[in-house]
Formats: C-alpha cells, sequence, structure tokens
C-alpha cells in the first residue's frame, strides 16, 4: 500500500468524525493510461444494523489525457454474509445504483457501486459523468448485523486483491481505462481504526 494511496483524515466536531482518503493505484490500472482519482470515505453508525456510508470521488485525471469518471464499485469486510449497500442520493442525478456489477479483471461481482445509468461498463455517452477536476458525492445505506463494528476502511476490504475500482471512458484516444485503490493491510486499518475511535470518543 503506498502512502500516496491511503490516508487518515479526521473532520471536525461529531460524534462519527472520521474520515478516510484514497486514491488509485494507476500502475495497478487496466490500460495505464493516467486516469486517476482521489476521494474520501465517511462511515456513520446508525444503531441496530444501520449505517450510513458517503462517498466522494473526484476526477484528478490529467488534462492531456481526458475522460470522465463514468463508475465506480466496492465490496465490504462484513461477517455478514446478507449485508446490503444501496446508493440512496448522488449530487449527480446520472448515477444509478450498481451493485452487483462485475469490474473484470479485478473482481466477477462486487457488493455496492453507481454507474451512469446503473452500469459498470455503460452504453451512453461519457460526458454525464465526472469531468476533469470535478467532484460528486454518493451517500449509501448500509444494512448489516455488524453494522456497530464497520469502518472506513472496511469498504476497500473484501474477497479481491482489489475491493474499490473506478471506471473512466471517453478518454481523448477514444478508450477507457479501470483504475484501482490498493487494499489497505490489516496493520494500517488498525492504526486507522483507533485513530478514529480515539476521536470518536473525544
Amino acid at each position: 500500500m503506498g502512502a500516496a494511496a491511503l490516508a487518515l483524515g479526521l473532520l471536525a466536531g461529531g460524534a462519527n468524525a472520521g474520515f478516510l482518503a484514497f486514491s488509485g493505484d494507476t500502475a495497478a490500472s487496466t490500460e495505464t493510461t493516467g486516469s486517476n482519482f482521489s476521494g474520501t470515505l465517511n462511515y456513520n453508525f446508525n444503531g441496530g444494523t444501520s449505517g450510513t456510508l458517503v462517498i466522494s470521488l473526484t476526477n484528478t485525471t490529467p488534462v492531456s489525457v481526458g475522460g470522465y469518471l463514468t463508475a465506480f464499485v466496492f465490496n465490504v469486510n462484513s461477517a455478514d454474509a446478507g449485508a446490503s449497500i444501496a446508493l440512496s442520493s448522488a449530487t449527480d442525478t446520472d448515477f444509478l445504483d450498481a451493485a452487483g456489477s462485475s469490474a473484470v479483471p479485478f473482481g466477477g461481482s462486487y457488493r455496492a457501486g453507481a454507474g451512469l445509468s446503473g452500469t459498470w461498463l455503460g452504453g451512453g455517452a461519457p460526458q454525464p459523468g465526472i469531468a476533469i477536476g470535478n467532484t460528486e458525492t454518493f451517500t449509501f445505506n448500509v444494512t448489516a448485523t455488524d453494522a456497530a463494528s464497520l469502518t472506513e476502511g472496511s469498504f476497500l476490504e473484501g474477497p479481491y486483491a482489489f475491493d474499490f475500482v473506478v471506471r473512466f471512458r471517453g478518454l481523448n484516444n477514444g478508450g477507457s481505462d479501470k483504475v484501482p485503490t490498493p487494499t489497505p493491510g490489516p496493520v494500517a486499518l488498525a492504526g486507522i481504526a483507533g485513530l478514529v475511535a480515539t476521536r470518536r470518543r473525544r
């Protein structure tokens, strides 16, 4: 895991004030075009089996590469095999829920995600996606028996080598790319969880 790809930030105020900042691993992308993104994860436990996950994504692709961020998928490291993560709102309403999408070669079925018209591959124009330099925010409802123990880092973990993957389309050369985020190791996640827990207790 590269230090530039995963970092912990702390938002001021609030009982659940932790957020996790992350970015893509361009060297592990399918086409190595230079397409890339940065983002933050913020998870809040609501009580019982319910939580709310807020994901913000920024298209940081160089202008010389071009293109739009058109979809993303991710998993969750939950002990509940029936855990569900459903998109409830997005600042860009062209993005719809894309749970269960395949992001081959990284994985065959992802627990959650969002994409233009609710698809990973996309069949229409990419222009309604996130343009270079722009940021959009996505809110998901999380339902799991272990919702209380999930953290921001849980949504970068799962059964695959890469459990958060972003798709780009409409590049200047007419191509596309799929860019994953490195899965944080257990030591890094333990440190993140401890820092967030300490801040929340305060």
